[in-house]
């Protein structure tokens, strides 16, 4: 298993293999009921179908989703809460929890709510509309063990569910891709790291000069080793949009970071 700095991670791709990564019904509630498992067809002495919560700030994107995993049999599953409630979902004692990154205003950040589901046994799979790699890591991080974006295939969305299940960590072969690659990023200077954000939130190379106090000229000095630093390590980012692009994939956009 190849090291570096604090994260190593193994997980299971959707072709099947093992990697490494180094840098996570018209209802009156908002909550699906429990349902019978008698009534669900399933019999004494038959296995119990997997419990699964789905957590999601948009009713379409969670019934879909909801339906989908109830009408499969090649992955024997039950849905026991399907709304967008962190706590009430892990009230219904999910085994696997499908998790939104993003639950809207007010909601419970992503780390509070993968401890919330941890805390009741759930083994959690985010499935947002993000993919890129601030995003995958972050809920890596916070101790997620699988990430799919929200355009992943019927087959591949119970892959996931099923490796999830069996306490093993899944991402796409896409999303490992994209985490790889960012794993390596261009090691820029202070002053470099400053043009290169003010550069991307659209200034030009004036008002980039004037905020660093420095000349146009110096500005795009620190502009062109970003660059360079970038192709040294096998990106070209020429123009601003390709800069903008490749800098936010690898957080270097984010002054928190």
């Amino acid at each position: 298993m190849k090291q570096t700095g604090r994260w190593s991670w193994g997980f299971k791709t959707s072709a099947g293999s093992i990697g490494m990564l180094t840098p996570m019904i018209k209802r009156s509630s908002s909550k699906r009921a429990m349902p019978d498992l008698h009534s669900a067809g399933v019999g004494v002495g038959a296995p119990l179908p997997l419990r699964v919560a789905v957590i999601d700030d948009h009713e379409l994107v969670r019934e879909g989703l909801a339906s989908i995993i109830g009408a499969q049999p090649r992955l024997p599953a039950i849905v026991v809460y399907c709304g967008s409630s962190v706590e009430e979902a892990a009230m219904a004692g999910p085994e696997v929890a499908l998790l939104d990154i993003d639950l809207g205003p007010g909601s419970t950040a992503v780390g509070h709510g993968v401890l919330a589901l941890q805390e009741v046994g759930a083994k959690v799979l985010v499935v947002s509309a993000f993919e890129d790699a601030p995003a995958v890591r972050s809920a890596l991080e916070v101790g997620a063990l699988g990430f799919v974006p929200k355009r992943v295939s019927v087959d591949a969305l119970l892959e996931a569910i099923s490796t999830v299940a069996r306490g093993e960590l899944y991402l796409s072969i896409d999303l490992a891709a994209i985490l790889a690659a960012a794993a390596e990023t261009p090691n820029l200077s202070p002053r470099e790291l400053d043009a290169l954000r003010l550069y991307a939130s659209g200034l030009k190379l004036t008002a980039v000069g004037h905020r660093m106090g420095i000349s146009p000229h110096t500005a795009k000095e620190y502009l062109d080793r970003v660059r360079v630093k970038y192709a040294n390590i096998g990106r070209e980012v020429r123009t601003r949009t390709e800069l903008y692009a490749q800098a936010n994939r690898d957080g270097l956009l984010d002054e928190n970071a």
